[in-house]
């Protein structure tokens, strides 16, 4: 065998056209066609969107209870048959918004209940110690006015 550089030089390009007319036989892949899901995706619809948005509502840091009532009762408004297959569970929410809204009321009243009557506890705690201080100090006084010996007859 000769060395390289004694070869003819078409030689060298002899491996490079073999590639190309391998290359050439082979056939392009047909267009890949995209797969569908076997379920397509269900586009969630405004009655659900609405009691989505109605529970995001009641959800919120404070809570945001006159938006959700607002957005349920409009819910239970609706005449759709989407909105109709809601009206059970808008329904409910929507008496979980009034017993929670009545609870807070509740809980706020009796909040400040408990501090009027906290506050009227400290003024007759104060109102006992100045009364036991005083009661404290005629005793001390009754003390002094005693004699010290037997009492008198008379």
């Amino acid at each position: 065998m000769r060395p390289r550089h004694m070869l003819p030089p078409a030689w060298h390009l002899l491996p490079a056209l073999g590639f190309i007319g391998l290359a050439a036989c082979t056939s392009v892949p047909p267009p890949v066609q995209p797969i569908e899901p076997p379920h397509p995706v269900a586009q969630v619809n405004l009655a659900e969107q609405t009691l989505e948005r109605a529970i995001r509502a009641t959800g919120q840091r404070p809570p945001n209870l006159a938006r959700a009532r607002s957005l349920l009762e409009g819910l239970l408004a609706a005449d759709d048959p989407d909105a109709r297959a809601l009206h059970p569970y808008a329904r409910a929410l929507l008496e979980q918004l009034g017993e929670r809204q009545r609870l807070t009321t509740l809980n706020e009243r009796l909040t400040e209940q408990l501090e009027r009557s906290t506050a009227a506890l400290e003024e007759s705690e104060q109102r006992s110690a100045t009364l036991q201080r005083k009661l404290d100090a005629l005793a001390e006084i009754e003390r002094s006015l005693a004699p010290r010996g037997p009492a008198p007859q008379r």
